[in-house]
């Protein structure tokens, strides 16, 4: 049984940064899973991040009008 790194989210906004990211990293593990890697031992949550980061951003400079960001400071 493969316990992946990522949670389950039941509901996500893709027009904001931090929920597209989420998906595509998201994407990545079940592809690495798929692929028979090991969780934890073959990759970690920030490879899933950074895997993820080149498809986010080209999706992100696609729709810089209507993207929004979770930042509070």
């Amino acid at each position: 049984m493969n316990t992946r790194l990522l949670r389950d989210v039941e509901t996500v906004a893709p027009e904001n940064l931090d929920d597209l990211l989420l998906v595509m990293a998201k994407n990545v593990e079940e592809g690495l899973v798929k692929g028979g890697a090991r969780p934890g031992i073959d990759y970690s949550i920030l490879d899933l991040y950074e895997l993820a980061q080149p498809f986010a951003l080209e999706l992100f400079k696609k729709n810089i009008e209507t993207m929004r960001y979770a930042v509070r400071w």
